[in-house]
């Protein structure tokens, strides 16, 4: 599946500053999920799933019921959105989606969300905290986005947040199959289902500074190099106890730069960003390296990295994935780096003729008891 557009030009011009709207990005967009799949997958316990609805019947004008469902005929033919958090780690090919978006860091991909509306169904205008690629499938759907502009917000229903009043548009067009909308995080907009539609949304994480310092904050606790205590700057008998001096104010923060800017951090941000948004699936039984040759070397064997597993590159001899360090030696660097650019299933074979050592074998096995990648057996 490849996205029909100049990359660069989006990324100078569009990337994080205004919406845009890309005409047919996906020339014969198929759907990779129906609605009745969707339906089902958000009838599971572990499914992160609800339902908004436009009801005139509600103080507020809208309701919201989280899954799991049971049957969906108490909604009616119209008016409501079914939406589906992380479709993509339930089923590989939503998750296939993402790959024409990684000329984007892939730290950066949080999941792929999947909405199914009946017609004139929508959650109202609303801003995002993230970056978001929205697909057309299958039906259509008209879109109204603005650029960033002063909005209140407010929640006229639990779990649902919207903005009060109206907002300049500038973007304001139906959507069909294999269109594609890009907003960037913070940009009111409002999407109306003009028939039965399917959309999927490619949510980019955008942390804020408190989010990631309060990350940051929790796994420093427990890097030793990092426990250092603060000292005063030289002071004065004469100094005031209860003023807050600008050299103490200058000397904490230059504390803090210090911390930040260690080689430490660079290394616990990558074990931060590295995380899953979801805890990755673990292996039942444990794969040693020497398992390896004999596994790859299987029939119509493949390789697969989990759903939302991140496999990340911070050195040549340190990558990132599930939160954990793993150290690699130069002899199995080709591997290391497969494995990251790895997306969707890959057939053993290549893999296979760049592993021969007992290094590159471990570091194949410690990731598939990370349950970043896992082999199985093609037997359709």
């Amino acid at each position: 599946m490849k996205l029909a557009f100049d990359k660069d030009d989006f990324l100078a011009n569009y990337w994080q500053k205004k919406p845009c709207l890309i005409r047919q990005g996906f020339a014969d967009f198929t759907d990779p999920v129906s609605p009745e799949i969707l339906a089902g997958l958000a009838m599971e316990e572990g499914a992160d799933s609800r339902v908004i609805e436009s009801r005139a019947d509600t103080e507020s004008g809208w309701l919201v019921t989280h899954g799991p469902f049971e049957d969906y005929e108490k909604f009616g033919e119209t008016d409501w959105t079914l939406l589906v958090q992380s479709v993509n780690e339930w089923l590989p090919d939503v998750g296939e989606l993402i790959t024409p978006f990684r000329f984007l860091p892939d730290w950066r991909i949080d999941d792929v969300m999947v909405s199914f509306s009946c017609e004139n169904g929508g959650v109202g205008p609303h801003m995002d905290q993230y970056d978001v690629f929205i697909i057309q499938g299958a039906g259509s759907r008209h879109w109204r986005v603005g650029e960033r502009q002063a909005m209140q917000e407010h929640q006229p229903a639990e779990d649902l947040c919207q903005i009060k009043g109206e907002f300049n548009a500038v973007i304001d067009e139906h959507l069909t199959a294999g269109d594609v909308l890009y907003i960037p995080a913070g940009c009111p907009h409002d999407g109306i289902s003009l028939e039965p539609s399917l959309n999927y949304s490619v949510g980019f994480r955008a942390p804020s500074k408190a989010e990631l310092l309060l990350q940051l904050g929790d796994i420093a606790m427990q890097q030793e190099s990092l426990q250092d205590r603060y000292q005063d700057p030289t002071l004065s008998s004469k100094s005031v106890s209860w003023v807050i001096e600008k050299t103490q104010l200058d000397a904490l923060k230059q504390f803090l730069k210090d911390a930040l800017e260690s080689d430490e951090t660079d290394a616990l941000l990558a074990k931060i960003i590295s995380q899953s948004k979801r805890p990755l699936p673990e292996p039942e039984l444990l794969t040693t390296a020497e398992q390896i040759p004999t596994l790859l070397a299987q029939q119509n064997a493949f390789i697969e990295k989990a759903s939302g597993a991140r496999f990340l590159k911070l050195s040549d001899k340190q990558f990132y994935g599930n939160g954990e360090v793993f150290q690699v030696v130069q002899e199995a660097l080709p591997v290391a780096e497969w494995l990251a650019q790895l997306q969707g299933s890959e057939a053993t074979e290549e893999l296979a003729k760049l592993a021969k050592s007992p290094a590159e074998c471990e570091l194949i096995a410690e990731a598939i008891n990370q349950g970043i990648i896992y082999l199985y057996i093609d037997e359709s």
